[in-house]
């Protein structure tokens, strides 16, 4: 295997170089030459020689383990290698990706004149009486809809389909569903499985609404609000200068020592800086970066706990098995992130700030951000939607938007323009936001698997060992399996809705 071991290190150096890079440009908002490596990388996956080494494996007597690496570079080099137009495609919309990325991390939102953050603008939905003023900050985020059109973002959707139809796939989310080892029919249950629980949400909404806002029915604006009265003490201020001795601390009960992991943390707010929050795994076990934005907030802790869970997750894979580790589904990623920024509301972290005082509350907010997370399936069906509609301009992107969150929750359409833009990962990484739903559905499913191994009733009650059972079930054999495989291998069932709903 010592060639191929040789062609992955190779591909290694040239996305860590696009890493270093893309961490600049989303942390001060410079581009020191993003597009130029990517036209590298292209060169090096689209060269011949390289793909022939790769392919005279296939034919190889191997054992699993080469066999899943053969597969997994295979898989890597394919798409470079079926027509010229692929290539030219694909560059192009990794140009476009990289010129919009540039709009979405320097636009700033503006509120009757002002310039607004989006820490800001969650400070105002969260904490604002004035309903009329929790609105206006929440359409203020529809203010980067027609700069991002304008940019090219309906340009970026074609160009996707096109390759997709050129690649020979029905459309662009089948396309990344394969490229992504899942089931082309993962989805086609999801929306039958949430219609049993709509009638629950909106009942429980509309009961929200009544006792905190006296109305009947829960806006978008009134979500955040809401979520505070249930548990104001998110909103509490609190010191972010001894964040990083909090956090070593808490990951320290799951025998994880995150000082012995170079993990870079920048996470206060400046021009030109994303607002979002991102792990940039520059180099696996040798260098992760951790973007934030905060403001001295409890609730702000839940974005360090899961872009923390991201580094340390690249730091427990083996270095060493690059191949592997390029397997490993964006659906385990990002559900070990969501799986520890969900302890913001356990007494394991929330003791360092709070005593027994706040349990209640957040208990209750546990349970309503769970319910009204099936909202996000929404997020996730409308970005697929743009992929399977004929989008020509702004007006039928709203058309979509309202169609699918009417379907799905019976929604009204309102007058203002639907925020959507803002979401950065319809432009740079589409057809991903299931990730994160089906990462907290494999959480569910990993907790009760544990409490019945263990039998304990929380995974707090035994983290060291949780942690152990955490890096040998699920991170070290990641890269090995597909995630429905290792879905099912972990749980002994295929992937369903109800590890989340019961």
């Amino acid at each position: 295997m010592d060639k191929l071991e040789s062609l992955a290190k190779e591909l290694e150096e040239i996305q860590v170089d696009l890493m270093r890079r893309s961490w600049v440009q989303y942390t001060v908002g410079y581009d020191f030459g993003i597009d130029e490596v990517y036209e590298k990388l292209n060169s090096f996956m689209s060269d011949k020689k390289n793909f022939y080494i790769v392919c005279k494996y296939l034919d190889m007597d191997l054992n699993e383990i080469d066999k899943r690496k053969v597969e997994i570079l295979y898989n890597a080099f394919k798409p470079y290698h079926l027509s010229k137009e692929l290539n030219e495609l694909n560059l192009e919309i990794q140009k476009k990706t990289n010129e919009l990325s540039q709009v979405l991390n320097t636009f700033r939102f503006n509120i009757e004149g002002k310039e607004i953050t989006s820490v800001e603008i969650t400070q105002i939905l969260s904490n604002e009486e004035d309903r009329n003023l929790r609105k206006k900050a929440y359409f203020a985020r529809n203010q980067i809809n027609k700069p991002l059109v304008d940019a090219g973002f309906i340009e970026l959707i074609n160009l996707r389909k096109e390759y997709a139809k050129a690649y020979g796939d029905n459309d662009f989310v089948e396309h990344k569903l394969k490229i992504d080892e899942l089931s082309p029919g993962i989805f086609n249950s999801w929306k039958d499985e949430l219609s049993k629980y709509i009638d629950i949400l909106n009942n429980k909404r509309m009961e929200y609404a009544e006792k905190f806002i006296h109305e009947n029915e829960l806006m978008p604006w009134d979500q955040d609000y809401i979520g505070s009265k249930i548990a104001p003490s998110l909103n509490t201020t609190v010191d972010m200068s001894n964040y990083y001795n909090i956090l070593m601390r808490f990951f320290l009960n799951f025998g994880i020592d995150i000082d012995k992991y170079n993990i870079t943390y920048d996470i206060f707010s400046r021009k030109n800086k994303s607002e979002w929050g991102y792990n940039f795994p520059i180099e696996t076990g040798k260098d992760s970066r951790i973007l934030a934005n905060v403001k001295n907030k409890y609730h702000e802790y839940e974005v360090l706990l899961h872009e923390t869970g991201h580094g340390i997750h690249s730091f427990l894979l083996k270095p060493e098995e690059r191949i592997l580790n390029a397997g490993v589904s964006g659906i385990i990623s990002e559900g070990i992130a969501n799986l520890f920024g969900g302890f913001i509301y356990e007494e394991i972290f929330y003791k360092n700030f709070f005593g027994s005082e706040v349990k209640d509350e957040f208990v209750e907010m546990k349970e309503f951000d769970k319910l009204n997370y099936l909202r996000f399936v929404g997020d996730i069906f409308f970005d697929q939607e743009l992929y399977r509609n004929n989008i020509e301009n702004l007006d039928d992107i709203h058309e979509v938007y309202f169609k699918v969150f009417g379907e799905l929750f019976n929604d009204k359409i309102y007058n203002e323009e639907p925020p959507f833009g803002y979401r950065i990962h319809h432009t740079t990484h589409p057809i991903y936001m299931h990730n994160y739903f089906m990462g907290d559905v494999t959480c569910e499913m990993l907790k009760k698997v544990f409490n019945k191994k263990y039998g304990t009733s929380s995974i707090t009650e035994k983290p060291r060992e949780f942690g152990e059972f955490l890096i040998d079930e699920v991170i070290n054999p990641s890269g090995l399996y597909k995630y429905e495989d290792l879905f099912e291998r972990i749980s002994g069932e295929k992937f369903s809705f109800k590890w989340y709903l019961e």
